[in-house]
């Protein structure tokens, strides 16, 4: 589950945050819709989408996982997320801030540092994981530091 909800909490990094209707001008929401639509492709948010489904998967028991999988391929519309993505990606983020990340994320730089977070991820979760056991632990056995 920590897993899932870290995945999560990386793609909200894509799909999450609030921005002003002052802030969107009316001139620039082709450009922000194609520069969105450029970084979604750049950043391979489908995959992304897919690789969590699969995590989640991960969590189910194993005789369940195929039928899991067949029942999300028919029931999730991933054009309609795809295109939700492009959507809040364009109305949250500014054209120079799209053009920035276009440019690291299009960079040798920027791809290799996206690729080592597959790496990252499951580490720091592991450690996440171990942390959030040892303190449910501590407090089952009597050792809650909350008391002391």
């Amino acid at each position: 589950m920590l897993k899932y909800l870290i995945a999560v909490f990386l793609l909200s990094f894509v799909l999450v945050g609030p921005v002003s209707a002052e802030t969107v001008k009316s001139d620039d929401v082709k450009e922000r819709l194609a520069l969105a639509k450029d970084l979604h492709d750049i950043r391979h948010i489908r995959d992304a989408i897919h690789a969590d489904i699969e995590g989640y998967a991960q969590q189910i028991p194993q005789g369940d996982r195929e039928d899991f999988m067949r029942y999300v391929a028919l029931k999730i519309n991933f054009d309609k997320l795809e295109q939700l993505s492009i959507a809040y990606t364009a109305d949250i983020y500014t054209v120079p801030e799209m053009r920035a990340m276009i440019a690291y994320y299009g960079s040798p730089d920027g791809q290799s540092a996206e690729a080592k977070g597959a790496i990252y991820g499951p580490k720091i979760a592991k450690d996440v994981q171990k942390e959030i056991d040892a303190a449910v632990m501590s407090v089952k056995l009597g050792d809650d530091p909350t008391q002391q």
